[in-house]
């Protein structure tokens, strides 16, 4: 599998490589994050734990708008397709433009199918590749204790607006994969990833249309995971 691949599922988590859609709202923007957001200082510990209230859910279905910018290349490569979360079960993303291709990701593997062709990766050979993974599965399972085990976890903002969470790797082994993660919402809700790879390469990633919960019935979950 190609870096691009993993690098996306690793958040949403962040880009499986893709082009031909129409680039994300820039920062700025009614429905952007500011972009003094960032700036600051930020907030650690249990002053993170009001925007971690919002993101303890069962399910979440929604859109994705993403460009991937690859050091190598004078264009952001961009995809566009659907992320299906179950609490039990995992994340699914399913790239609809420009190739179908979907990923399936729980707490033990990471499962890649395009046509044909069908590859699983176990997550337990690498406890790094394992924390990348399952940072927003994780995330949106409000459980920021897990997630402290390997990144310093830092809120820009706050709740009752736009808030930004970051989260730093805190060994070099984990830095050698990434950077930086950046989730950015407004509110209870979830707008926007940004991935930084130890590589250089960034993945911006918007989502849109978002359900939560009882919004998300069986047989969509069934779709994206397969049946029980």
């Amino acid at each position: 599998m190609t870096t691009p691949g993993l690098a996306w599922v690793t958040l949403a988590i962040a880009a499986i490589a893709g082009s031909g859609v129409a680039a994300p709202v820039k920062a700025g923007g009614s429905d952007a994050p500011p972009a003094s957001l960032l700036s600051g200082d930020a907030a650690h510990g249990a002053a993170v734990d009001p925007v971690f209230a919002h993101l303890q859910l069962e399910r979440l279905g929604c859109e994705f708008s993403e460009e991937k910018h690859i050091v190598l290349l004078a264009r952001p490569l961009r995809s566009t397709g659907t992320i299906t979360f179950e609490r039990s079960k995992g994340i699914a993303r399913t790239t609809l433009t420009p190739k179908v291709q979907k990923v399936v990701l729980t707490k033990t593997s990471l499962r890649i199918r395009q046509g044909e062709r069908t590859e699983e990766i176990p997550l337990d050979k690498s406890k790094d590749l394992r924390a990348f993974a399952l940072i927003f599965p994780t995330l949106l399972r409000g459980d920021r204790a897990e997630l402290e085990h390997a990144f310093d976890i830092g809120l820009h903002g706050s709740d009752s607006d736009w808030w930004a969470l970051t989260f730093t790797p805190k060994t070099d082994s984990l830095r050698a994969l990434v950077r930086s993660v950046v989730v950015f919402g407004r509110k209870g809700e979830l707008v926007s990833l940004r991935v930084a790879e130890a590589s250089g390469d960034t993945t911006e990633t918007r989502l849109t249309k978002i359900r939560r919960n009882g919004a998300v019935p069986d047989s969509e979950i069934a779709s994206a995971f397969g049946a029980p």
